[in-house]
């Protein structure tokens, strides 16, 4: 009897684990269902979600595209200025979608205005794009010089300040290093030719060629200032000009202001403005109109400019003292060979 009781009881125990499974089993695929659901339901909202932002941007799209539609343009022919973080559109009003922003003085090449908002349609990158008038201005934005300390009392002799004749790093494009491009060694090229002829114990000479190419050259004068800042110097040679073609804008005030900077901090400084090496002819009759005002000794390398004696050529070889031979190219070509940088040594000795 007792041993039946026990089996009864086994019995009911291993049914009640069975349907306790069993209900756990249940539930277990109810949850799974319903998170099947749920994500089936999340997935849908997202879908909906999509199409209807994508409807929006169509309809935006579709909306600018008429929008722009009505509006006329008459054309004109100008360059302006922009002012600072001027915002280029992409439709000729406020709310259109930017495409960029400009530095300040960048200038701006007007080809039409818009009827109805008058914003001016302007080239750019190659394509179109639309600026406000309040964001352009016809006359050139005087950058304002950069603070001046106090003026430096160690003396040196003479500061050259130049582009790639004066200084250039070494790259894979020649030979050199810190010397005046094009030169077969630094002995050879003008500064050095110079300061051996004059017999300078104390010299600087470096690069300014980052200047030539701005559009806010203002920005760039400071770089002066390792060396004004620090030496009294008593001449202070300028040679700039070669690489501001095509890049002419405001040209004659930028370089005024670079004088009166040199000045301010070394102002009984020789002021020296070599000649070009290149014979850019408005270039060359700025910088002689800015030496006659600001009162500096002006160099000129006439008869050099331009011949070919003086003039590195594309396709010819040099060999390196290494061994190492180079082939001038597009960047080389047109620099001062050795003849032409003691050319321009003679000049700039006779001038001191």
């Amino acid at each position: 009897m007792k041993k039946k009781i026990v089996i009864t009881l086994w019995i009911s125990l291993v049914l009640l684990i069975i349907a306790f499974g069993l209900t756990v089993v249940q539930q277990n695929k109810k949850e799974a269902a319903k998170r099947a659901e749920e994500a089936r339901i999340e997935a849908e909202q997202e879908r909906l979600m999509v199409e209807e932002e994508e409807a929006e941007q169509e309809a935006k799209e579709l909306a600018e595209e008429g929008k722009a539609d009505e509006y006329t343009f008459t054309d004109m022919e100008a360059n302006f200025y922009a002012v600072s973080k001027a915002i280029v559109r992409e439709n000729p009003y406020d709310s259109a979608e930017i495409l960029g922003t400009l530095t300040v003085d960048q200038k701006v090449a007007i080809v039409a205005q818009c009827n109805e908002t008058d914003y001016y349609k302007m080239k750019i990158n190659g394509d179109y794009g639309y600026i406000s008038p309040n964001d352009v201005s016809e006359e050139y934005i005087d950058i304002p010089l950069p603070s001046v300390g106090s003026i430096p009392s160690a003396t040196k002799d003479i500061l050259f300040i130049g582009n790639s004749i004066t200084l250039y790093p070494p790259t894979a494009d020649w030979w050199g290093a810190y010397w005046g491009c094009g030169a077969t060694s630094a002995e050879n090229d003008y500064v050095h030719q110079t300061v051996a002829a004059k017999g300078y114990d104390k010299f600087d000479y470096m690069s300014l060629r980052s200047w030539e190419f701005s559009s806010t050259r203002n920005y760039e004068v400071d770089d002066l200032d390792q060396y004004i800042s620090k030496y009294q110097y008593k001449t202070i040679v300028i040679e700039l000009g070669e690489n501001v073609k095509g890049h002419e804008d405001h040209f004659k005030e930028d370089l005024t202001d670079m004088i009166k900077y040199i000045k301010a901090y070394n102002p009984n400084a020789r002021i020296v403005m070599l000649d070009n090496f290149w014979k850019y002819d408005s270039i060359i009759k700025t910088k002689k109109a800015v030496a006659s005002e600001m009162g500096c000794t002006y160099v000129s390398l006439a008869g050099i400019q331009g011949e070919s004696e003086y003039m590195l050529h594309a396709g010819d070889q040099y060999t390196a003292a290494d061994g190492t031979v180079y082939t001038i190219g597009s960047f080389l070509a047109g620099h001062p060979n050795d003849a032409g940088f003691a050319a321009i040594a003679q000049r700039l000795i006779a001038a001191l």
